[in-house]
């Protein structure tokens, strides 16, 4: 029974060793992953770019609507906030969020300020 024990631990040690000699391979896998992260995220910008040109495209096409201002209460606010910071990370500027939103400039910078403290 003790042999049994010392020689499952003696495979283990040895399996232990072979897996650090293996970590050159990882390396380059790893690079791999980076490289494809990195194509990954310069394709989701350009398409964010151009989604936000068509957004800008079908606004200028719209005709003007005039909006009733509502009374604006918490929970307007409250989702007008959460619209904002969806809208802030998704990588849109704070000049388009404020035309999106129909939000002061500095009341978009404000909210946005107020989400990076927490």
């Amino acid at each position: 029974m003790t042999t049994v024990i010392i020689i499952l631990l003696i495979a283990a040690i040895a399996l232990f060793v072979i897996s650090f000699l293996q970590k050159g391979d990882n390396k380059q896998l790893e690079k791999e992953l980076e490289d494809v992260a990195a194509q990954w995220m310069q394709e989701n910008f350009e398409l964010k770019q151009r989604v936000s040109e068509l957004e800008k495209a079908m606004k200028m096409d719209a005709p003007t609507v005039e909006v009733e201002q509502v009374p604006e209460s918490p929970k307007v606010l409250e989702l007008m906030k959460k619209q904002v910071i969806t809208l802030y990370t998704s990588g849109i500027v704070t000049s388009e969020i404020a035309e999106q939103s129909s939000l002061p400039k500095e009341e978009v910078e404000k909210i946005i300020e107020e989400y990076l403290k927490h």
